[in-house]
């Protein structure tokens, strides 16, 4: 579902490039023998485009190496937090689909409560302008960090109070942020950009796995920000973590994909 998220973002104007990708895209499904999606609302856009059926294998995780750590005060020193700060983190790609100046925007809400601190981790092409407009807003509640190491990386994922999922409303089952998967096998609390009706939203909802808010509405994002940082010993952290261990491990995925394969 590139294609779609780069015409409809804006990424790509020429109607003549998107043409040709379509085109490449359609050859590409005639020739293939199993085609896959990872959520039920790309399979059922890429059925209409292949005019076949679509298998659904979801993005896998690794439950054994994510995982919630129970005692975890001491791990905020060794990222440079103190033990009183509330950690609102954002980690993943940094670019313009994913509408991350809301996050530069929430921060600003929360400027009188420095004990807040909004964590943007990670690299791309869109992290020069979200600097810049913190900078501009003499923010001082927001830190910007690099890619963690990856063997510190689920330490790195259990320091945040509130994991947040940021995407634009017309990105909604054009992309399914692969950032959830590890957010889940954390246990982690999760603040979810996704309108009513998208298949990320439809998930979340059934399994109680996270608080929802609506894609590009500021004050939501800001509110559902202060309800999670106001949970304490939630059912949703434990929920998300018992939905990853049954449908997202990796071994379960990669067993559906291999009886998939012997089938056909």
């Amino acid at each position: 579902m590139q294609i779609e998220a780069a015409r409809d973002l804006g990424l790509i104007k020429s109607k003549a490039v998107i043409d040709i990708l379509f085109s490449v895209e359609k050859y590409i499904f005639s020739q293939a023998d199993i085609i896959s999606s990872i959520s039920s609302g790309m399979l059922r856009r890429i059925e209409q485009k292949a005019k076949r059926p679509i298998l659904l294998l979801p993005n896998w995780t690794d439950t054994t190496l994510f995982h919630p750590i129970e005692h975890k005060a001491h791990l905020r020193s060794e990222f440079g937090f103190q033990e009183h700060e509330s950690i609102v983190l954002y980690s993943g790609a940094i670019g313009e689909k994913q509408g991350l100046e809301y996050i530069i925007q929430a921060a600003q809400d929360f400027r009188q409560q420095p004990e807040v601190k909004f964590v943007i981790c990670g690299s791309g092409p869109y992290k020069d302008t979200l600097q810049a407009m913190a900078k501009g807003m003499s923010l001082q509640n927001i830190v910007f960090l690099p890619l963690q190491p990856f063997n510190k990386f689920n330490q790195f994922l259990n320091v945040a109070d509130v994991h947040l999922v940021i995407q634009k409303a017309n990105a909604s089952d054009l992309v399914m942020p692969s950032k959830v998967t590890t957010i889940l096998a954390v246990g982690g609390l999760a603040v979810i950009t996704a309108n009513a009706g998208s298949s990320l939203h439809t998930l979340v909802k059934e399994h109680d796995m996270a608080i929802l808010v609506p894609a590009e509405d500021q004050q939501a994002l800001n509110a559902g920000i202060r309800q999670a940082l106001s949970i304490r010993n939630s059912s949703i952290a434990s929920n998300a973590r018992t939905y990853a261990e049954q449908n997202l491990a990796i071994d379960k995925v990669m067993e559906s994909f291999v009886s998939t394969i012997q089938e056909n």
